[in-house]
Order: C-alpha cells, then sequence, then structure tokens
C-alpha cells in the first residue's frame, strides 16, 4: 500500500518556539508545522486508506521529493511524517516493535509536486 502526502514537509524538531507563560518557558510547534499536520491528518482520516491499510508492518519505504534543492535532514523530515502516522492512528507506535524495518529514500526534486511517498510492506 502506498500513501502520498503532498507539500514540503516540515521538520518538527527544527521549527521550535519558546514562548513564556507565567514566567515559566513552553516549547510550541511552529506554526507552519502545525498548519501542515492538520492538513496531512485529514488525508490520512480518508476511509479507503483504513480500509486498505496492511495490519501488520513488515517494513516501511518513505520516499522524499523536495521542491529545491536545499539541504535538508532527512531523519528530521521522517520524525515529522512518523509522528504524524501515530497522531492519525494508522500505526499504534513508531518504535521498532511496530515498525521493524524503515528505509528513507532521497527522490528528488519535484518542483510542482514536492511530496512523501510512503510504502507499507
Amino acid at each position: 500500500m502506498v500513501i502520498t502526502l503532498f507539500g514540503r514537509i516540515p521538520s518538527k524538531k527544527n521549527s521550535k518556539i519558546i514562548l513564556c507563560r507565567r514566567n515559566r518557558p513552553l516549547l510550541i510547534s511552529n506554526p507552519k508545522y502545525q498548519e501542515w499536520e492538520t492538513e496531512q491528518l485529514w488525508v490520512l482520516k480518508d476511509n479507503q486508506i483504513r480500509k486498505h491499510f496492511p495490519r501488520k508492518i513488515n517494513s516501511m519505504e518513505l520516499k522524499f521529493f523536495f521542491p529545491d534543492l536545499r539541504k535538508t535532514d532527512l531523519s528530521n523530515k521522517t520524525e515529522s511524517v512518523m509522528d504524524l502516522l501515530v497522531k492519525s492512528e494508522l500505526i499504534e507506535d513508531d518504535n521498532y516493535t511496530i515498525v521493524p524495518i524503515l528505509n528513507l529514500i532521497y527522490g528528488g526534486v519535484d518542483k510542482v509536486k514536492p511530496r512523501v511517498e510512503i510504502t507499507f510492506y
């Protein structure tokens, strides 16, 4: 099964904002990340995806297509995607017992349709 999420995938880890509330620091995700996450959650709530989703995951492949040649870290993008899959409840957790094999692939530049293609085996 393949799920495609479109748009530039923001790094969750590198886009934190520190706010002070009642003299205490509060760490929140960047509004761009929050907007991307909300949009993609709607995509992942689709019943067709859930209907055909594999019960057991032997391995996963994440193939990233970026809109430009800006240097980026695949592991940070992967963390954003995996956290999204957990939050959408498609996978129970993103630890090694649930996803024992995870392949990350740079698919190149696609200026028109930047995306990540998630393949479940």
